[in-house]
C-alpha cells in the first residue's frame, strides 16, 4: 500500500511540475562570434557562432560554468558567461498632445 501511495505522489509532483510554470526563457549572446557546443567543454566540437542578436533559448543550467540552450531548433551548450538577456524595449508609445 505504501508503495502505491509514494508512486502516485511521485506521478502528481512530476505532472504538477511538467504542466505548471515551463516558460521559455530567451537570451542573447554577450560577445559577437559567441560559440554553441555539443558538449560542455571547450574543447568539443562547435555547433554554432553566435551574433548578440540572435535569439537563444535557455532550457537550464547544467552546471555553474555550462548552459543548455537552443538555437534554431539546435541544441547545445553555451558557457554561462557568455549570455545575456536581451534588452527589453518599451512597446509603450507616448501620445503627443
Amino acid at each position: 500500500m505504501k508503495k502505491i501511495i509514494l508512486t502516485l505522489v511521485l506521478a502528481a509532483q512530476t505532472a504538477f511540475g511538467f504542466a505548471n510554470g515551463h516558460q521559455a526563457v530567451t537570451a542573447s549572446a554577450r560577445y559577437e562570434n559567441s560559440k554553441m557546443y555539443r558538449q560542455p567543454g571547450t574543447s568539443t566540437e562547435v555547433l554554432k557562432a553566435l551574433k548578440s542578436t540572435d535569439e537563444i533559448v535557455v532550457v537550464r543550467r547544467y552546471n555553474s560554468s555550462w548552459t543548455i540552450v537552443t538555437v534554431n531548433g539546435q541544441v547545445g551548450y553555451m558557457l554561462t558567461t557568455e549570455l545575456a538577456k536581451p534588452q527589453t524595449t518599451n512597446s509603450a508609445v507616448m501620445a503627443k498632445k
